[in-house]
């Protein structure tokens, strides 16, 4: 499946739409927003066409923005929308069957967040957190070269929906930096693909998209509390 220039537009106006309306909560209600980008690496389960392991070659980057809200003295609930790169390959110089699978999606998540204290040397540390959340994403953009000649690309799902958990770290009440790793509740690529099939036998995460991300975010001093981020 690959998607037309017709289908990436709409796509495109949809995330810019969403992204901006993500500011207007942020400026009209008690919310924060803010930015987001980082960097991705990546595998789909069982994908590997020689030894069907998980390698985590594919590297690759996303951007987007937030609005979040305080809910409680030490936790907030924050969603984000990000254009994210995911996929699968392996290099060109391995010992393996060379290939690259391009899965770029655009993102929605619903995150809990839930900020940590503890003492070192009794010394307080408030600035780590912990974070678990859902995402739900649609695919904007995909292609599959093999040896380097582009073929059909796997049967996908129109909907790729992950649980994620991870940790942060405020550097100050306004920049953070987490680190994430998510899994696939419904299965980016389907079971009964038609073009190849890549599942000898059958594993909970066969076809999942599997990702570790690097985010960084900057929360802006806006809505209702400019003057105190949630974070704090």
């Amino acid at each position: 499946m690959f998607l037309n220039n017709e289908t990436i537009m709409r796509h495109f106006i949809l995330f810019i739409t969403s992204f901006l309306l993500l500011f207007s909560m942020a400026q009209s209600q008690n919310f924060h927003s803010g930015l987001i980008a980082g960097a991705t690496v990546t595998d789909v389960g069982k994908f590997d066409l020689t030894d069907r392991d998980n390698d985590f070659h594919k590297l690759g980057f996303s951007f987007g923005g937030l609005v979040s809200n305080k809910i409680g003295n030490s936790s907030f609930i924050q969603m984000e929308i990000a254009y994210i790169q995911k996929g699968s390959s392996q290099p060109v110089d391995s010992a393996y069957i060379p290939y690259i699978l391009n899965l770029n999606y655009i993102d929605v998540s619903l995150i809990l967040k839930q900020k940590i204290k503890f003492n070192i040397k009794k010394t307080p540390v408030d600035k780590f957190g912990v974070e678990i959340g859902i995402t739900a994403g649609t695919p904007v953009k995909s292609s599959y070269t093999i040896y380097g000649v582009k073929q059909n690309i796997y049967d996908m799902n129109k909907l790729d929906l992950n649980l994620l958990a991870g940790i942060y770290y405020n550097f100050n009440p306004n920049f953070y930096i987490s680190f994430r790793y998510s899994n696939s509740i419904i299965h980016a690529i389907k079971h009964n693909s038609k073009y190849i099939n890549f599942y000898p036998f059958a594993t909970w995460q066969n076809g999942n998209n599997l990702a570790f991300q690097i985010t960084f975010g900057f929360v802006f001093n806006n809505g209702k509390n400019a003057g105190k981020n949630i974070a704090e």
